[in-house]
């Protein structure tokens, strides 16, 4: 039973493994620092979540077909959409946005969820189409994406609804849509921006303003970007030291253990320690994009390029927020904020990809081993 499972094991990516293990640990300390004076327990729930996501990603990688997915994605999708409906009747209320049922246990966030479940569907609706992907399969699929992106835009969360699109966009793109379709859906967008800006919420177009504009409310809508930057460079080099960050420790950095727990790194890491955190985002969603662009499967294929897409995207605006070169829009930094139901799906997904990965190097090697055998 152990030469099974250490011969399992061999056959996983592990530059993908290796990875999120040290992000999932490294965030346990992180989490600790950036909470402990303020809220004991928080890095014990995320111990909690740890295991749990460890558990997913093994169980995932080996007991498990991605294959069946392919004909359950519209039931998932619909559960989805379920889930995001239901939060606007029992959903949790904190900080003026639901966004969350309570489970009693567990405060489960539909729209994290939503987000895996749209590149399972995206990747199915993709692999079932013709290449190069028409204008209108493009359509369809917005039109699919429309419907939790309005959902969770209402809650209200843009954060998680960009999100939701981009790997969307990304695959599309990757599916050989044509460029010029491409360049005019974006001008469409910049045309209709004036009526996209005042159909935001007051707060959404103070971030915005706060970006371009730091300065004129430091106190108010800036606050948070300007304590981050402070945090950020404060850190220098090699950092003040592991639970010695001033900027989180005296409660200037808001949210030091979700959305700017990147801050928190910085100013007690130092500039090396970020630095490598960014080049680990990177080298991992190449990977996963390495991953899908090797495979014959097209539905696992699309899988990959959405998981790597999700991950780039996100990590990048999570990061660029921190650095004050992007509004606030609440995403939080894969694998490493605080947060139960980011963790454990982001995990799933990372299993998703490993094991894609397994079952076609496993087909693979089969397939080596009787084309030998014909010799």
């Amino acid at each position: 039973m152990k030469e099974l499972i250490l011969e399992k094991l061999k056959k996983i990516d592990v530059i993908v493994f290796a990875i999120v293990l040290f992000l999932i640990i490294f965030s346990i300390f992180n989490i600790y620092s950036a909470s402990y004076h303020e809220f004991s327990n928080l890095y014990i729930k995320q111990i909690i979540f740890a295991v749990f996501s460890f558990f997913i990603i093994l169980t995932t990688t080996f007991l498990f077909d991605y294959r069946w997915l392919s004909s359950a994605s519209f039931y998932l999708y619909a559960t989805g959409i379920v889930l995001l409906v239901l939060v606007k009747f029992i959903g949790t209320t904190i900080l003026g946005a639901k966004r969350w049922i309570n489970l009693g246990f567990f405060q489960l966030q539909p729209s994290e969820v939503m987000k895996s479940i749209m590149i399972i569907f995206s990747a199915n609706y993709i692999s079932s189409s013709k290449f190069p992907l028409s204008f209108k399969d493009f359509l369809k699929l917005m039109l699919f994406s429309s419907i939790p992106f309005v959902l969770i835009y209402t809650q209200p969360d843009l954060g998680s609804g960009i999100m939701l699109l981009l790997p969307v966009l990304a695959m599309v793109f990757l599916a050989g849509f044509k460029l010029r379709y491409i360049i005019g859906f974006a001008l469409v967008l910049v045309l209709i921006s004036p009526l996209v800006w005042t159909h935001l919420k007051d707060y959404q177009k103070n971030r915005i303003i706060a970006i371009l504009n730091p300065e004129a409310d430091p106190k108010g809508t800036a606050y948070h970007i300007i304590q981050s930057k402070i945090a950020i460079g404060s850190g220098m080099l090699t950092g003040k030291g592991y639970l010695q960050g001033s900027q989180s420790k005296y409660y200037f950095l808001p949210e030091q253990h979700t959305d700017f727990i990147f801050a928190t790194i910085g100013e007690e890491w130092g500039f090396v320690v970020s630095f490598l955190l960014v080049s680990l985002y990177l080298v991992l969603s190449l990977r996963i994009f390495f991953i899908g662009r090797q495979l014959k499967d097209m539905f696992g294929k699309f899988i990959c390029y959405g998981v790597a897409s999700l991950i780039a995207f996100q990590s990048f605006i999570n990061i660029a927020m921190n650095l004050a070169i992007a509004p606030v829009v609440g995403v939080p930094l894969p694998f490493l904020s605080y947060g139960g139901t980011a963790l454990i799906m982001f995990s799933f997904l990372i299993g998703l990809v490993l094991n894609i990965s397994y079952i076609n190097s496993k087909q693979s090697f089969q397939l080596y081993t009787e084309n030998i055998g014909d010799y």
